[in-house]
């Protein structure tokens, strides 16, 4: 492809379906690769029409539709560069990123439009106007040649999570762009048109994204939902004969919580559970393999800042073991730095998908690369005797009780096999004692009981003493953040008001 965001090119007459929108649950539609492909060519035209073409910095602002999927590939079609924003954040956080990332044209739905601070852009388009404001106006039907972009042009920006403070805008050029889809798609593998994915998280994360692409580089069909629910995410599997059904792992565990509703369908059709963007625990592995056991079950790991994608199958075809992110790419290099071994350490990494910095932080951007230009991811992995990788958890997530270092993932493993537990987070405290200590946060099975000193009890019999936590909260539901992942940030501030508020338990 002269341009990597032209996906649609090997099906763009096809009078296949490309889309089935279901955003509108009661009316659903479907989308046309033609039809698709044609959105996508009179929203690059019509920016080149409007004076926003090579260069210019395209925003979108905007709940799950099939016009994100236009601007986004359109724009880079254009040679602009897509920049997907998290409508999750606080006003005062997007009214920041808006400024901070000097955005030329935004495009947005009517519920986020307000949001958007005066002069935040130099032209704001609504999908819903009809007006000239509107996006149907904007829009210049034609066929378009997509532009061919120099290797390293800006392309694409999508923006880190925000947990540490502000989101950082990373920076992909045409050639990392390009390298991601060859790893998708390789050259050689022919295209599956009959993969049908499912999308239910935003997308304006790389998840959601990347699942898109998949299917739609094969010439298969996304399933696009406007939010996770699991009673019609579980229907929408045996409806639309889903092969891939794309999550993180809170998804699943909600869906793993209702036996009922799997049993439901007709799953026949499933190839793959995938799960990404978050760790799983081998209790929830084990539970999805029991209620697809025709599926293979895969948990995948991916820094949006080098690939996305770093891991995928065995050269020799060896199987994923459980819990495993998979074997490195070949086009990808890997090593493991500072552990107490050479299979265990911070990931780091270098490919030519690696991003060019962040937009405007020269500062976070120095601080990712070591002196011979790899990538450092701040994640934990190690390595068994075959080279599969393993996470194990963030190197600033890692907390100290009693001098011995503790990760959350360790004590949420303890936890999840308690019988009556379904979820789990664990976020750590400051302790004038022990310096810091764990709390939990635990969502119960559908009529399980469990008392806070049984859930204590239990983590001191399977694991030792300075993993327990000192104190158990019994949730609902675990609150999440934009991504269908925990929200760790609010459950790190219940956490400290409880500890506050009770003292130790």
């Amino acid at each position: 492809m002269s341009n990597p965001a032209d996906i649609l090119a090997r099906h763009r007459t096809s009078p296949a379906a490309a889309i089935i929108d279901l955003t509108d649950w009661d009316r659903p539609r479907e989308i046309s690769y033609a039809a698709f492909a044609g959105g996508c060519d009179a929203l690059a035209r019509g920016l080149v029409r409007a004076g926003f073409g090579s260069g210019a910095r395209v925003g979108i602002l905007s709940a799950n539709r099939v016009a994100f999927y236009e601007v986004f590939l359109g724009a880079m079609l254009a040679g602009a560069v897509a920049l997907p924003l998290n409508t999750r954040l606080a006003d005062a956080a997007l009214a920041g990123l808006i400024a901070h990332n000097d955005i030329d044209i935004l495009f947005t739905d009517a519920a986020n439009a307000p949001r958007i601070p005066p002069g935040g852009a130099k032209r704001v388009v609504v999908f819903e106007e009809a007006g000239p404001a509107g996006y149907a106006v904007f829009l210049d039907p034609g066929p378009f040649t997509p532009v061919t972009p120099a290797e390293d042009a800006p392309l694409m920006q999508p923006f880190s999570s925000g947990t540490t403070g502000r989101p950082k805008g990373i920076v992909l050029s045409a050639g990392a762009v390009r390298w991601a889809m060859r790893q998708m798609l390789p050259a050689g593998r022919a295209p599956d048109p009959a993969t049908t994915v499912t999308v239910a998280h935003p997308l304006y994360h790389k998840n959601a994204m990347l699942g898109s692409k998949g299917a739609f580089l094969n010439g298969g069909r996304v399933v696009l939902m406007d939010r996770f629910e699991p009673e019609r995410f579980v229907a929408v599997i045996g409806r639309y004969r889903v092969t891939k059904v794309h999550t993180v792992p809170t998804m699943m565990a909600r869906i793993m919580a209702r036996p009922d509703l799997v049993a439901r369908i007709d799953q026949s059709s499933i190839r793959e559970v995938h799960m990404g963007s978050a760790p799983a625990s081998r209790r929830l592995f084990d539970e999805i393999r029991v209620a697809f056991p025709k599926a293979y079950v895969r948990i995948s790991y991916g820094v949006t800042e080098a690939g996305p994608m770093q891991f995928g199958e065995h050269p020799r075809g060896l199987p994923r073991p459980p819990l495993s992110v998979g074997y490195p790419l070949a086009e990808c290099e890997v090593k493991l730095a500072g552990g107490a071994g050479p299979d265990e350490g911070v990931l780091l990494i270098r490919n030519p998908g690696v991003m060019a910095g962040y937009y405007k932080d020269p500062e976070q951007s120095r601080a990712r690369f070591d002196a011979e230009g790899w990538y450092v991811t701040g994640d934990i992995m190690r390595r068994d005797a075959q080279g599969f990788y393993y996470f194990v958890g963030r190197d600033d997530d890692m907390f100290v009780v009693n001098g011995n270092n503790l990760y959350p993932a360790t004590v949420e493993e303890t936890l999840l096999r308690h019988p009556a537990i379904a979820a789990a987070s664990v976020v750590p405290v400051e302790d004038d004692v022990r310096g810091q200590v764990p709390v939990a946060f635990v969502v119960l099975r559908p009529g399980a009981q469990a008392s806070e000193a049984g859930i204590k009890a239990h983590c001191l019999a399977s694991a030792p003493a300075y993993q327990h936590p000192r104190q158990v909260h019994v949730l609902a539901e675990l609150p999440l953040a934009g991504t269908n992942k925990v929200d760790v940030a609010l459950l790190k501030r219940q956490a400290a008001a409880a500890w506050r508020d009770a003292g130790p338990a």
